[in-house]
Parts: C-alpha cells; sequence; structure tokens
C-alpha cells in the first residue's frame, strides 16, 4: 500500500501538470466539422430550485438535461504581475496515429506574484484557420493542430484567449489520460470518468457544457488537493507524470510554479480559482461536483439520457480495443528477427501514447506493456540508439515506483 507521501505527490504531480481532461476519442480521424449544437441551453425543468455552495457546485440534485449557472462575459478577477501560461490539451488520435486532433482545449494561467488561477476553456469547433478553403467548413481548433502544426494551434489558442504567448504546453492522449486519473485517486472508475468529462449529446449546449465541465474538473481537483501538498517533494510522483505526458514543463520549472503560488496563498479560498469559457458567449451551465463518489452517477444519468434520446453509438469495446494493440504488437514480434527499425516503425508511436493503460485488467496491462517495451528497447540497441532504450528503461522505472 502505497504511503501518504507519495499519494499526495500523485495529486500535486497532476494538479500542476494541469492534464486531467483528456476527452479525446479513439476514432475520428478525419478533419472535424462543426457540431451542430445549440449556443444555449434549454429552459431549466427541474423542480427545486437551484442551491449552491460556497464553492459554486450545485447541491440540490443532479441533472444533465439543462443548467443552472450563468456564465457570462464577465466579470472575472484580473491580478497582476507575472504569469505563466499553459496550455493543456488533450488530442485524439487513434491507435499508432500520429494525427492529432485538439478535442479539449484549455488555458491554464498561473498568476505567481497574486496567488491566483485562470483556467481558459474554449470549445474544440470554435473558428480558427485550420488551413481550409472558407466552404469547407473545416477551419475549427481542432483541425489546427491536426493540419498545421503545434505553434500555429498555439498562435490560434493565443488569439482566441486574448493572451500574448503560450509559455508551456501539455499533450496527451485518451490512454495517457486514464492512467492520469488513476494516478489522482480515480483508479476504479477512470474510464467512466473520462466519459463524464468527454460527453456532450446529453446537454442542450453541447461542447460548451463539456468544455466548461472540463474546466470545472481542472478547478476542483486545485482546489481540492493543493492544500495537501505543501512540504511535499514529491519527487518521483512528480517525475512520472511528467514522463507519462508529452511537454516541455521540467521537473524545476513545476516545482518553481508551485512554491510561488503557494507563498501567494493559493489554496486559502476558492474564488482564487475560476473557469472561463472564450470565446465569450452568454449560456447557462449546470456546475457538477466531480468527485468520486458522484462521478459514476453522473456517468448512470448521462447513459440514460443519450439512450432517452436514441443517440447511442456503437462503442470500441475492451476487447476490440486490447485486440488492436496486440495485433500491433504481433506485428512487430514477426519483424523483430529481421528488421529493427519496421519494430520502431509500428511500436514508438503506442509507447509514446503508453497504449497499455487504456487496458483495465491490470495484469493483462502489464503484459501488453512488458512486451511492447521489450521489443522496442531491443529494436533501439540493435540500431545503436542506447539512449533512447535508456529512456523507455527510465520510464519503466518510475510508473512501477509510483503505482507501489
Amino acid at each position: 500500500m502505497m504511503n501518504t507521501g507519495i499519494r499526495i505527490a500523485r495529486h500535486l504531480a497532476v494538479v500542476l501538470l494541469c492534464c486531467l481532461v483528456a476527452c479525446t476519442s479513439n476514432d475520428p480521424q478525419e478533419p472535424v466539422k462543426q457540431d451542430s449544437v445549440n449556443t444555449t441551453a434549454a429552459a431549466d425543468t427541474t423542480k427545486k430550485p437551484s442551491q449552491l455552495n460556497a464553492d459554486g457546485i450545485d447541491t440540490t440534485a443532479f441533472s444533465v438535461t439543462d443548467s443552472t449557472v450563468q456564465l457570462k462575459s464577465g466579470p472575472f478577477p484580473a491580478p497582476g504581475g507575472r504569469v505563466v501560461n499553459v496550455m493543456v490539451t488533450g488530442v485524439d488520435a487513434r491507435l499508432g496515429s500520429n494525427t492529432l486532433h485538439a478535442d479539449a482545449n484549455h488555458l491554464i494561467r498561473f498568476f505567481l506574484d497574486s496567488g491566483c488561477v485562470e483556467i481558459i476553456s474554449i470549445p474544440r469547433d470554435t473558428e480558427a484557420d485550420a488551413g481550409f478553403a472558407d466552404s469547407t467548413g473545416l477551419n475549427r481548433l481542432t483541425n489546427v493542430r491536426a493540419n498545421r502544426s503545434r505553434e500555429s494551434y498555439h498562435k490560434a489558442v493565443a488569439e482566441i484567449a486574448g493572451v500574448a504567448k503560450i509559455d508551456h504546453w501539455v499533450e496527451f492522449g485518451f490512454s495517457q489520460a486514464i492512467g492520469l486519473l488513476e494516478l489522482l485517486g480515480y483508479r476504479d472508475n477512470a474510464t467512466s470518468t473520462l466519459r463524464v468529462l468527454r460527453s456532450r449529446q446529453a446537454y442542450a449546449s453541447g461542447d460548451f457544457q463539456r468544455s466548461y465541465n472540463q474546466g470545472q474538473f481542472i478547478r476542483q481537483v486545485m482546489l481540492r488537493h493543493f492544500q495537501n501538498t505543501d512540504g511535499i517533494v514529491g519527487d518521483i510522483a512528480i517525475r512520472a507524470a511528467l514522463v507519462l505526458v508529452e511537454t516541455d514543463l521540467t521537473y524545476d520549472r513545476v516545482t518553481s510554479i508551485l512554491d510561488a503560488l503557494r507563498s501567494h496563498g493559493f489554496g486559502t479560498s476558492a474564488d482564487r480559482a475560476w473557469v472561463r469559457l472564450k470565446p465569450s458567449v452568454i449560456a447557462k451551465f449546470k456546475v457538477y461536483d466531480f468527485n468520486n463518489e458522484n462521478v459514476n452517477q453522473i456517468n448512470t444519468m448521462i447513459s440514460n439520457k443519450i439512450s432517452k434520446l436514441g443517440l447511442d453509438s456503437v462503442p470500441i469495446t475492451t476487447e476490440t480495443y486490447e485486440r488492436r494493440l496486440n495485433r500491433i504488437i504481433e506485428g512487430a514480434a514477426a519483424d523483430s528477427a529481421k528488421s529493427p527499425q519496421r519494430v520502431i516503425g509500428k511500436l514508438r508511436r503506442p509507447y509514446e501514447q503508453r497504449a497499455w493503460l487504456q487496458v483495465p485488467d491490470r495484469s493483462l496491462r502489464k503484459q501488453h506493456r512488458d512486451r511492447l517495451t521489450g521489443l522496442l528497447m531491443s529494436a533501439y540497441q540493435r540500431t545503436k540508439n542506447q539512449p533512447a532504450a535508456d529512456r523507455i528503461k527510465q520510464y519503466l522505472e518510475l510508473e512501477d515506483k509510483a503505482n507501489k
């Protein structure tokens, strides 16, 4: 059983990365067109008046039919001093694919001298130049990352959010999100938690509510766990979280941001963190409490709502995913005797995606992980790329230590 220090440090690492909203899917690879959703929610149909607690959480009853909180374009706090802008992106990439759609877009602004955090959540279908003809309907933020580059995507986000630049970035896909949620404490319901955060069809305001939900999830996790980080170095956990995602953040940078926030009072009041939706719209949003107990109930209600609306789709099952992963590994194994380069070509991207983390059975997960990484390390060694093999070994050691 892991000790309290490591468990708290896990929360610290994931909170600082702000990477709790993967919100990606597994299949679509074509450029994404705009969803046909209303920009405002339906009128509230619940009979009880909404009651919000001090943190702005609806305490009346669960409902996924409509909304209770009026989110306007302002006013919002305007803290001064130094600010660090970290772009957190949940990417949609099929197993083994290098095509990355930006399906979850959250700019986290750390106001170091004020001890405040602003979360700017941007719906994926926000208009942005993705390099397509105007008549295609494909010039959406989600497609900028896929069709252009990370740099172009960051410039588009900065323009939409009204900030000068993006200082750091974090990107991760579906499997990595599962791992992050497990680190955060959603060990037994990471998949259902991710489904709740990805859901849009159950809401009248569609992707607007989804984006707002994700921003609120980040905010709540920060406020809930930040007070437990004081004095905890968490070297293993922070380093493990950093290598789980793709990011330009370093261990030293993460700890310096934490120290600055703590020294200026972050965590002492819920008012020190807030969520904005950009581009600015006037719409009603329901504020959910995404604690571990509530997530399962929200997930059940979403399923019921989608079923009643006739919006059920054929999901990718665990068995389907495992078969696909296993075929990739088997194909690489067949090539291992003659062509280590082909092994690298087949397994490099699934390794970067941490594809095994999507396998719920932990024994099978470890089998897939060890076989995939074993083949890949051997291929790197045979091609005289020992540093790449060493990096995989170091990652595995960190993952094992963090999961003790």
